[in-house]
């Protein structure tokens, strides 16, 4: 459980960490998520961290749980990118919506 945590505290730092690059570099934000995902596979690498291992779940290679937390962990971002937005932080912006509802049976003449 305790791995779990983890993982999600290191989703909050990578979020803030993020947040503070985009301010400093304002062109940063069209690449948001490769930055992310860079950032928390970095992350992860540099502290030898998997998420798998402490559940002791078996990968064929020891690399691929730590490329994979550092998925999990950019994923984690958008966690709390939507807990602050939902709290009403302006930290969290609302995400975009891409999709339009429409109707499914045309209507007839």
């Amino acid at each position: 459980m305790y791995t779990f945590a983890a993982t999600l505290l290191l989703g909050l730092a990578l979020f803030k960490m993020v947040d503070v690059l985009e301010e400093l570099v304002p062109d940063l934000t069209k690449l948001h998520g490769a930055v992310t995902l860079g950032l928390a596979i970095a992350t992860a690498f540099v502290i030898d961290f998997s998420l798998f291992e402490g559940f002791e779940v078996a990968l064929r290679e020891d690399w691929m749980g730590t490329l994979f937390t550092g998925a999990v962990i950019a994923g984690a971002t958008t966690v709390w990118r939507s807990a602050f937005h939902w709290v009403g932080s302006s930290e969290g912006e609302e995400p975009d919506v891409r999709h339009r509802h429409s109707r499914m049976v045309n209507r007839a003449a």
